[in-house]
């Protein structure tokens, strides 16, 4: 597993849905509408009930345009609807934001009319003004708007995120004078100086020197490969330790990173052509915005044939859409997403878009790599194995001189020691030697910690026989001698996380295929699947074939989610249908994933997978309850002239009904916050 040492942050993210207009809607306006929306409403509360209001209850005319010169602003703060509105209308794809223009528009331009009247003294065209209620409209249209930019925020490249791992500036020796070029200036051939600490820019081979070299990118194993003359060393890994020269063979797009780059673009194209969230309920509010503005034409003309009187017939139009403006079906989907994405951040699961949140619940076959996910991602020393001696004492000689170094195998040893309560001893030398291990002298005695296949040799050679069992269970043996003779061996070998095992019984409960892919052995890699018992598994897993095998699952007509959490795992995250990384995995991953697991815990998959599955549901009710609300309350407003002769009780029916549909949603939304997530036991 790639580490970081600095905390990340991990904010929900998108790049699932397009705007169509050029500007987001900020909390600032939001804020500003409600403030002139909740003066408005005073206005038209205290003059409905007969309440005075000094200096404007006396004049009808200045109350009017008091009351126009507050919807002003709201209209310009609430363009965007407008904009986004009418662009669909003149596409013939309207949707709510075309329902909302298009009724908003229509009480606006009546409003208007009504106030020259109010001006030219007609005052009882005073109750035909109706700001408020097209206020109120703005304000939830533009608040159901805001929570879904939320969640639709640009996504980074995976592609671009991979791109990083090429160093910028390398050293190059030409004509035995070193040369700091760009990357973009090394060319084939070259000699290239590589110190601990550096990326390699390109594909190439060692000309001199030996190198502990992190190859995770590719491998996702965390302890470093020796490399020595005429090894094969790839762009993107890195020299964590000694200095080597190499020669420049293939660069850029042609190395093995340049091809992974290429593969995650193309891999991200594909997913860009499915953007669009919850498509088939977005269907569904075109037919519903169709539906209402031709039942409300036809209502209109119905009424202007019957009565012959115009005015009338346009107010019965007018209230007609307002009341079906569908603040109900616009929240549908922001409340229930918004309440899903609190309750995921809660569970340990942030949800970086809408797609991902609805794609999760869908995933029949989840495909998840071994280290990092399913075990820690670093090396636990697992068995002392002393020779003469006693095993404290092959401890305490590797502590102490593993104090003095930073490789994955030092800490296993530091941490072992002092579980075990040995105190390290004072080292009086100490030599980190390149393709062994490291040396030094304590209490006088010379001694080391190696490779076992460079000290189990010649007359040694039989102390690899007793260690045999340990390295066929897929084990790193480190050897540990004093004044040259072997008195002790260590095993290391990565763990599983207490959780993982559960991870995977959950996941198959809700009838989810597993399937673990690893970059390690194929002994080690069938342990650990036969431990936590998926259904199936592979090993000596490339990075590019973790992706091919995603890819022919898809094919295969499985929904496949992926779960990495390392650089050589962003190939196989973006060319899954859901990308899943764990938060202390690469910032490469992290990028690469549609969804992160907060804690680690691969428990928290199954949890992620069944928010979702609340959130569908409660969506698909949210938008049944909006249309039921409106096919109810739309038919009462054609009516409404018949029951109610004040328009001024009229229109507030009108808010009435607005406002009780749109505090349904947000109760039936609010209640994936509270759902229980314990799975029934068998």
């Amino acid at each position: 597993m790639e580490g970081n040492d600095a905390a990340k942050k991990v904010v929900p993210v998108s790049n699932k849905k397009s705007k169509e207009a050029g500007h987001s809607i900020t909390r600032g306006g939001i804020a500003g509408v409600l403030v002139l929306t909740l003066l408005l409403l005073y206005l038209a509360g205290v003059r409905a009930f007969g309440l005075p209001i000094p200096f404007l209850d006396e004049n009808v005319a200045i109350m009017s345009l008091v009351r126009l010169a507050l919807f002003v602003p709201i209209l310009f703060l609430g363009k965007e609807i407008y904009i986004r509105g009418f662009g669909r209308l003149v596409k013939f794809n309207p949707n709510i934001d075309s329902l909302a223009a298009i009724a908003t528009t229509l009480a606006t331009a009546t409003s208007f009319y009504s106030l020259v009247m109010v001006i030219i003294s007609r005052e009882e065209y005073a109750d035909r003004i109706h700001f408020e209620a097209c206020a109120v409209i703005i304000l939830f249209m533009m608040w159901a708007e805001y929570l879904e930019e939320k969640l639709n925020k640009s996504k980074g490249s995976t592609a671009d995120k991979l791109r990083e791992l090429f160093p910028k500036n390398v050293t190059v020796v030409r004509n035995n004078v070193e040369y700091t070029v760009s990357v973009s200036e090394i060319s084939e051939g070259d000699t290239i100086l590589i110190q601990p600490g550096q990326s390699f820019p390109c594909d190439g081979s060692v000309l001199s020197g030996r190198a502990g070299v992190d190859e995770s990118l590719f491998t996702g194993e965390a302890i470093p490969v020796e490399k020595t003359v005429d090894d094969r060393i790839f762009a993107g890994t890195v020299c964590r330790s000694g200095f080597i020269t190499i020669r420049a063979e293939v660069l850029g797009d042609e190395s093995n990173l340049g091809k992974m780059i290429i593969a995650a673009r193309n891999a991200e194209a594909v997913k860009s052509t499915d953007s669009k969230v919850y498509t088939h309920l977005q269907r569904d509010e075109r037919v519903y915005s169709l539906c209402v503005v031709g039942v409300s034409v036809l209502v209109f003309f119905i009424w202007l044939m019957a009565s012959g009187d115009f005015g009338r017939s346009l107010e019965v139009l007018e209230r007609m859409l307002l009341t079906s403006c569908p603040c109900a079906v616009g929240f549908a989907i922001p409340f229930a997403v918004n309440a899903a994405v609190s309750r995921g951040e809660r569970e340990g699961v942030v949800y970086k878009s809408p797609s991902a949140l609805e794609k999760i619940e869908s995933i029949n076959t989840v495909v998840m790599d071994k280290t990092g996910v399913i075990t820690v991602g670093k090396p636990f020393v697992t068995d002392v194995i002393p020779f003469g001696t006693d095993a404290v004492e092959v401890v305490m000689i590797a502590a102490s001189l593993e104090s003095h170094s930073t490789h994955p195998i030092a800490s296993a040893v530091l941490d072992y020691a002092k579980k075990n309560d040995i105190e390290p001893l004072d080292c009086d030398v100490f030599e980190s030697v390149e393709g062994f291990g490291v040396k030094g002298v304590i209490e006088e005695d010379s001694v080391s910690v190696g490779r076992a296949d460079a000290v189990f040799i010649d007359e040694f050679e039989g102390y690899a026989a007793v260690c045999q069992h340990l390295s066929d269970d897929g084990k790193t043996i480190a050897a540990v001698t004093r004044n040259g003779t072997p008195i002790g061996a260590i095993a290391f070998q990565d763990k599983l996380k207490p959780t993982s095992k559960a991870g995977v019984e959950r996941l198959a409960k809700l009838g989810i295929r597993t399937i673990m892919v690893t970059g390690d052995s194929e002994g080690t890699g069938k342990s650990v699947a036969e431990e936590i018992g998926v259904y199936d598994h592979a090993e000596n897993v490339s990075p590019s074939k973790k992706a091919e095998m995603i890819r022919k699952l898809r094919y295969g007509g499985r929904t496949v989610a992926m779960i990495g959490d390392s650089s050589n795992d962003a190939l196989a995250l973006a060319a899954a249908d859901v990308g899943i990384s764990m938060k202390d995995g690469s910032d490469v991953a992290l990028e690469a994933s549609d969804i992160v697991l907060l804690k680690n815990d691969l428990r928290d998959a199954s949890n992620a997978v069944r928010i979702s599955s609340e959130t569908k549901k409660t969506i698909s009710s949210n938008f049944l309850f909006g249309m039921i609300f409106n096919a109810v309350t739309v038919p009462i407003m054609a009516f409404s002239p018949f029951i109610i002769s004040n328009p001024t009780i009229d229109a507030f029916i009108c808010l009435v009904c607005l406002a009780v549909s749109t505090v349904a949603v947000l109760f039936n939304s609010v209640r994936i916050k509270k759902m229980d997530l314990t799975l029934p036991k068998d």
